[in-house]
């Protein structure tokens, strides 16, 4: 089993973009509130603000990284 991060509401956070052709592969935003669990595939989602103010609804699958909420907004370096 692998593990799906549930960063709390305000984490900042690195995620693989599932849009395979869009050319910014790790994109980054804030969570903007609970994670949602789909009762069918037992996935995690949550909603995710980018600094452009667009939101998505991410698989938490695809998160690499998670910052605490009182970390800066600078834009993170790449996963590590």
């Amino acid at each position: 089993m692998t593990y799906t991060p549930r960063p709390d509401r305000g984490a900042i956070v690195t995620y693989l973009n599932p849009n395979v052709f869009d050319p910014d592969v790790f994109p980054y935003g804030v969570i903007t509130g609970p994670h949602v669990v789909d009762p069918e595939t037992d996935r995690t989602w949550v909603p995710v603000l980018r600094p452009d103010r667009t939101m998505v609804v991410l698989d938490a699958a695809n998160i690499v990284e998670v910052r605490p909420s009182h970390d800066s907004w600078a834009e993170p370096g790449p996963p590590s």
